[in-house]
């Protein structure tokens, strides 16, 4: 897909259809100045046309006007924006993604679209523009790999003009167009990823991709795998025992960039769970829908799609993602429930359930990045169950040991539409993790608070610098589309861009 932002004028410039946005109040409509135009140039027939055709500016409503092969353009698409008191956020992405979608079906390729100078609540043109190539190229997302029979489907939809009312308005749009376009394809990068089934993402597929990030810009990217007898020697042996029942061999993978023209600035560390199939090991989980444990690896997966948006604007700071990877089935190997293992930091864990593995990955991992000297770490992990019973699967739960750090991600997530709402650590939790025999246990006896507990059991392993758990169990994977969601890049990507002043001023 390509964008363009231009200064329209109706009778230079050449397309295959016009989108417009109608409110149902029709002096709100009129007010919308390029309507009024083309509606004069046209003698009146989008107001005609929409009368005979009961076309009332009702929320989703949709009218086609074709014929017009005679003139610069062959159609014109009307979309119902419904009252304009209630168009908010909701709303724009709902019309966007619907009107895309008529657009596709109807072969249209080159959109004149002016949906973006519609009225959205305290949102401005930067967002707008930013937010509708999202939700473009979100409609426009299918998995086709394995699909003989879809190789060759196409998107019509190929080239997008935006309008801006004033020239001096391109400048902050083409920069709304850049960061749509490389968040967007980091989003993709992150679903195609996660979409593969377990067989074909390993491991070891999880450590080769992360080469492809350093093909793209080996001055910013260095790559570093760790093995499973280089886990042994830091004493991970959490993290070894999850993986201990596959034949897949554990690996932690781990990438730098680093683009700061400070060279000692602490580096932001982002750790992705990335568990590539979760049969729950020997507290085996339920037949129905194990096949959904392929996406138990999202977190690791959103690693990628970031680093490639920071790559792809060239963001001026220091990350390092960190792959957390291996695979939880059953085995002679395997590790078992009442097992005590020893964790790098050396608490010892008692295991009362081996589908709890996550946080036995986890925890290792939030010890041996404390050898970067982080600015801050931020954990993001298909976790919990309870995340979803508390949240639904539409916000991601947020964790934290800093209320400046949950702050900034609340206002990232409000930013971006990337929901995130947080959930306490508590002190209490701490007697629900009591174990007999260890330091703590894996899970708590209760069976209650499980998002809670489990964030309480990862803070105990990262004291030394502020850190953040982000819980996508709920977001990770759209049960609707039978897809991955591509979440939590959008939110972090905008956090990373709020890290640079630059951008701060942007909303």
């Amino acid at each position: 897909m390509k964008y363009f932002v231009k200064n329209i004028n109706f009778n230079k410039i050449k397309t295959d259809c016009i989108i417009l946005g109608i409110f149902k109040n029709s002096k709100e409509s009129l007010k919308n100045k390029h309507l009024s135009e083309l509606d004069i140039f046209l003698n009146g027939k989008i107001t005609i046309l929409s009368k005979r055709e009961n076309f009332f500016g009702n929320f989703n409503q949709t009218l086609l006007i074709n014929n017009f092969h005679d003139l610069f353009f062959n159609k014109i698409l009307l979309i119902g924006c419904g009252n304009v008191e209630k168009f908010d956020d909701f709303r724009y992405e709902k019309i966007i993604k619907n009107s895309i979608k008529v657009l596709n079906s109807i072969g249209s390729s080159s959109i004149l679209f002016f949906l973006n100078e519609l009225n959205v609540k305290n949102r401005n043109m930067y967002w707008k523009i930013r937010l509708a190539i999202k939700y473009i190229e979100e409609e426009l997302y299918f998995f086709s790999y394995f699909k003989k029979s879809l190789k060759k489907k196409k998107n019509f939809v190929t080239k997008i003009i935006f309008n801006s009312v004033s020239k001096k308005y391109i400048p902050k749009i083409l920069l709304a167009i850049k960061h749509g376009v490389a968040i967007s394809e980091g989003i993709k990068i992150s679903k195609d990823i996660s979409n593969l089934p377990a067989n074909i993402c390993t491991p070891i597929y999880l450590s080769n991709k992360s080469r492809e990030l350093f093909e793209f810009d080996e001055s910013k990217f260095s790559i570093e795998v760790l093995t499973e007898s280089d886990l042994k020697k830091n004493g991970m042996n959490a993290y070894l025992a999850v993986g201990s029942g596959s034949k897949n061999k554990s690996l932690m993978t781990i990438i730098k960039y680093k683009n700061s023209e400070e060279n000692k600035k602490k580096p932001i560390v982002l750790v992705g769970k990335g568990v590539t199939f979760d049969s729950g090991g020997i507290s085996l989980k339920p037949s129905n829908n194990m096949h959904r444990m392929k996406y138990d690896m999202a977190g690791a997966a959103s690693i990628y799609g970031i680093l490639f948006s920071v790559m792809k604007l060239s963001l001026p700071i220091n990350v390092i993602g960190v792959i957390a990877s291996c695979e939880n089935m059953l085995s002679g190997c395997s590790f078992r429930p009442g097992d005590v293992l020893t964790t790098m930091s050396k608490k010892t864990v008692e295991v009362l359930n081996t589908d709890a593995e996550g946080r036995l990955l986890l925890c290792d991992v939030l010890t041996y990045v404390e050898k970067f000297q982080p600015d801050l770490v931020i954990d993001i992990a298909t976790l919990t169950g309870a995340c979803i019973v508390a949240l639904g699967t539409e916000i991601t739960g947020l964790m934290s040991n800093n209320s400046n750090l949950s702050e900034q991600l609340l206002v990232s997530g409000k930013q971006s539409r990337d929901k995130v709402w947080e959930l306490p650590i508590l002190i209490e939790s701490k007697k629900d993790l009591y174990s007999s025999i260890a330091d703590i246990a894996n899970i708590s006896k209760k069976g209650t608070g499980g998002a809670i507990t489990a964030a309480y059991f990862l803070s105990q392993f990262c004291k030394k610098y502020k850190w953040a758990h982000l819980d996508i169990a709920g977001t990770a994977y759209s049960e609707i589309k039978d897809s991955s969601t591509g979440r939590p890049v959008d939110l972090l990507v905008q956090f990373l861009l709020n890290k640079c002043t630059d951008f701060i001023s942007l909303f």
